[in-house]
């Protein structure tokens, strides 16, 4: 196993994001959506990161990269279109020791980023530990078919469940959520979730 898979938490971290085109615009959306604090250095913005950077959502500095411009984040992406640009950030990243992720590839940066889908607070990333990023992009939509059925509020509803089982001390919590749970996927194999089953 190359990578080691984890979710962490970034909110208020100071992460950078090196470039302005619409590769940078996808990790910054995520970053977002994540609760960092997220920095653009960049000298051109696609229009959606200016707006961003209008409403003070993205700190942006107008200008190339410098040398040692990562060296107070915490986590960094080489997203220019520059491959020298992007080695020299991920090379700075390490000294410094930033998590690094950069476009050009599995072999540099330390992590890289799973095709990923999300409900709610049901998250499912699929990766081939980079070496097939058009079928982990291929799964992802299967997966995303398939998850059509669910709903925020019965992903919410199942973790209420779950609260309720362990204040109770039941000792077969365990199984009895075993039992729901197979009874959801069921339901998603055949397209019919019914949230009203589970109040």
């Amino acid at each position: 196993m190359k990578y080691y898979p984890i979710h962490i938490s970034i909110v208020d971290r100071p992460c950078l994001v090196v470039g302005g085109g619409k590769v940078a615009l996808r990790k910054v959306s995520k970053l977002i959506k994540a609760g960092a604090a997220v920095t653009v250095i960049s000298k051109e913005l696609t229009p959606e990161l200016k707006e961003l950077k209008d409403e003070n959502v993205i700190t942006h500095f107008n200008q190339h990269y410098h040398k040692d411009d990562v060296k107070d984040f915490f986590m960094v992406f080489a997203a220019t279109n520059d491959q020298r640009i992007n080695n020299q950030i991920t090379d700075e990243a390490k000294q410094y020791g930033v998590l690094a992720n950069s476009i050009n590839g599995v072999d540099e940066g330390d992590f890289i980023l799973p095709a990923s889908c999300q409900v709610g607070d049901l998250h499912l990333g699929v990766t081939t530990q980079g070496q097939s990023p058009a079928l982990s992009a291929s799964l992802r939509r299967y997966f995303i078919k398939k998850l059509s059925a669910l709903t925020p509020a019965l992903i919410e509803e199942v973790a209420q469940k779950r609260k309720q089982m362990l204040e109770s001390h039941n000792p077969d919590h365990e199984s009895e959520m075993m039992e729901m749970v197979d009874e959801i996927i069921e339901l998603i194999e055949n397209n019919k979730i019914d949230l009203n089953t589970y109040k």
